[in-house]
């Protein structure tokens, strides 16, 4: 079962430690990993649970909190936590989500009536409760690696064969969720043009010193390698042909060094430039 979801052998012994710990702790039965025989299926259930909270750690959003009935439901979820694989549990409310974005995107679209407000909702402008706090837990459970891709370890300038999945690709947010991020705190991708309510059509606009240093951050999963974000810039178009060799930093100013692409990715590597065997203007210099 471990093995097929590809765990490694040091979290699958800590998982069975936890377990078997909980066993005699909680019911009295020591050395249980022994005695398998013993078991029964609540016991193999608890593994499970255990296994699924490890590699797959979830937090649950409780929906329809603006319900008056909803409370003591939270509450009594919150209080079995953890259990299932889950971790935590935030109350959040869909209606108010998706009346906030839809309030922002009328507003980006400047429909008729877009102020309104609509019966059901005191104000539509207002932040949707719980859901940054969902997403932040999440987060929490297990951290993604932040890696920065770059051209160029002195001047940590883009790679150029990002640009066109930097301004067009569908996944981009429109004027009304840039909207809804900039509301909530956030900010707009770096090549969004505030003033033409686009991003660039040109790669010498996203040549400007305030928009190259680091410009993009690949998110990667705990445990990726050099090779790993090889590939993910492959599949993004961003580079092409096959692998060379990689250098890498873990913060600007830092010498840089030579990574193998087994290497995983982790804060003292995270700003990278990979090189490839498609011509480049690394080969020219």
């Amino acid at each position: 079962m471990f093995g097929g979801y590809g765990q490694n052998q040091a979290t699958t012994s800590n998982v069975l430690s936890f377990v078997e710990k909980f066993m005699e702790t909680h019911e009295g039965k020591e050395r249980a990993l022994d005695h398998l025989e013993l078991w029964d299926e609540g016991d193999v259930h608890r593994l499970v649970s255990a296994f699924l909270g490890v590699r797959f750690p979830m937090v649950l959003a409780l929906n329809k909190y603006d319900l008056p009935t909803s409370a003591p439901n939270v509450a009594e979820i919150q209080q079995a936590l953890p259990i299932h694989g889950a971790h935590d549990a935030t109350p959040v409310c869909a209606r108010s989500e998706m009346n906030f974005i839809r309030y922002h995107i009328e507003q980006a679209l400047c429909l008729p009536g877009a102020t309104v407000k609509r019966k059901d909702e005191t104000d539509d402008r207002q932040l949707p409760e719980g859901v940054w706090e969902c997403l932040q837990s999440a987060l929490r459970l297990q951290e993604p690696v932040l890696v920065f891709p770059v051209a160029d370890l002195a001047t940590y300038a883009p790679l150029p064969g990002f640009f066109k999945y930097a301004t067009s690709d569908p996944s981009l947010p429109n004027t009304g969720m840039i909207r809804c991020l900039e509301t909530a705190g956030g900010r707009a991708p770096s090549l969004w043009n505030p003033q033409t309510l686009s991003y660039a059509n040109n790669p010498a606009d996203s040549n400007k010193p305030e928009s190259v240093v680091l410009r993009d951050a690949l998110i990667m999963k705990p445990g990726s390698t050099v090779d790993d974000v090889f590939m993910t810039l492959k599949r993004l178009g961003a580079l092409a042909g096959e692998f060379v060799r990689a250098e890498a930093t873990g913060n600007i100013g830092a010498p840089s060094r030579p990574v193998p692409k087994t290497q995983r990715m982790e804060r003292g590597n995270r700003i990278v430039k990979i090189m490839t065997s498609k011509r480049s203007g690394w080969q020219n210099k």
